[in-house]
Parts: C-alpha cells; structure tokens; sequence
C-alpha cells in the first residue's frame, strides 16, 4: 500500500530515521523512560482527535521522558498502519523537531500539527492510531518504540430526535424517530451511519438527567423509529456512545406534553 504523509510540515529527522528500520519493534538501551503521552484540542475524550467534513483541526502533543543524566530529545511521529515501516499514513508536524521543556532529569517536548479532513484523511483512516518513539538521553542511553502508546482518530458524529405528537393525551402512543449520521471522508458529507445500538432515554421536567428505556439499532439509512406509550410530560432523546471510528452523539431531548 502507498504511504501517505498528511499535514503543513516536514517529518522530524528522528522520525525518518524510525521510518526506515524495519518493522514494529522496540530497542531500548538504559534507563532512559518514556512517561505521559498527551493530545490537547482534538475535540474528543482523553486523546480522541475528532473531526468533521470541512474545518481542520489544530492539536498540540506533548511526550513526557526522563533519565539521570537528562533529556537530550524525545522525538515522536504518529501514525496509521501495523508499524511505522508499513504506515499507511504519517501525521507530519508544523516542527521538524521537538520542542522540549526541561525540569531536572525530565523534559516536556512538543509538537503541533493541522489536521485538514478534506486533504489529509479518508474513511480508512478513522480508528486506531499509533505513536512511535525515539528519546535520546544526554548519556547516551536511548528509548525507540514503534508502539509507545496509541490514540483513536475518529469521524464525527450527529444525531437527532422528534417525539410527536405534541400533544398527546395520556395512554396514547409516542413515536420518536431520529436519525444517526456520521462524517465521510471520502465524500466530504454526512452519511447514516447503520446498524449502530442506540438508547432510547427519558427526562422528567424539573430534573436534569436522562434515564434509559432501552435499546434500538439504527436501519440501514441511519433512521432509529420506536413507539411507547404517553404516560406524563417527558423529553426524549436518542443516546449514542460510539464506536472506536466514530464519536458518540446525544440528540437534543425534544418535549412532549401529556394531557
């Protein structure tokens, strides 16, 4: 498969260095040790990078590294594919190094990158993600890994819910219907996403929580349709939690009155 480099900038020197040794494998050499890994402005929870259809995203990642004798640089390159040999696509940063921040035997280096859904990404790429290191310490002693850590980069999400009728006399039947649909990149739209379990939740009017009345799956267009019977004044919503390509959704609780 052709690799692909995604992003503003060139590669770190490091990061070309790892992409030509073979395979997924680690070399460690002393007691150099590789901490927190973090992404900050990817829309997501923990370290998710979620994007839409049209408006690129700007991440900051951080690689935390320590040693005795000091950190000399700990690059890093993520990546999608089984190792970063065989990558199908690099996320290329707006630094070709690092910059790091050094407190004692330990360093903070950071990286930013632009991700752009319209030029850098396409279905295929959404899920896992992985991340790839190289720490030099000033004494020599060294970390690479091609699998330090991984991240999930995933596609948005947007999800809708209509109770009708408004109103409805009490013991009468509620249909709530919705629709799940997520971000394409391929075709730079929002298609159903099918197949997809989905709760069906319940707010009482003066409180601020949802509780669950069970479970659907979503058709083959995305569409999500259940009845139930009108016993007192409810919102309504539908409640998807995600999947490891897609980001969760809530639809916005749409009121029905009991008469």
């Amino acid at each position: 498969m052709r690799k692909s480099t995604i992003g503003s900038a060139l590669i770190g020197s490091l990061a070309i260095a790892a992409l030509l040794a073979p395979g997924a494998q680690a070399d460690e050499v002393g007691n150099a040790d590789v901490g927190a890994f973090q992404i900050t402005g990817g829309g997501g929870t923990g370290n998710d990078v979620v994007l839409g259809t049209t408006d690129s995203r700007k991440i900051t990642v951080k690689l935390t590294a320590s040693d005795d004798s000091g950190i000399s640089i700990a690059d890093f390159t993520l990546y999608h594919g089984s190792s970063l040999g065989n990558a199908d696509a690099i996320l290329k940063a707006s630094e070709q190094t690092p910059v790091c921040t050094a407190d004692g035997t330990s360093s903070v280096c950071t990286k930013h990158y632009t991700i752009d859904p319209r030029r850098d990404l396409n279905n295929s790429l959404a899920g896992i993600w992985k991340v790839a290191v190289d720490v030099r310490a000033k004494d020599g002693d060294y970390v690479k890994s091609d699998g330090h850590t991984t991240f999930f980069m995933k596609r948005y999400s947007k999800l809708t819910a209509n109770a009708s009728p408004e109103p409805v006399a009490k013991g009468g039947t509620i249909t709530v219907t919705g629709k799940l649909t997520r971000a394409n990149w391929d075709t730079h739209d929002y298609r159903g996403y099918a197949n997809q379990r989905t709760s069906l939740q319940f707010r009482r009017p003066g409180t601020d929580y949802y509780e669950s009345l069970g479970y659907t799956a979503t058709n083959t267009y995305g569409v999500l349709n259940i009845k139930v019977t009108a016993s007192a004044d409810r919102y309504w919503r539908y409640n998807f939690t995600g999947t490891m390509t897609t980001r969760g959704a809530k639809a916005t609780g749409d009121f029905v009155d009991v008469r």
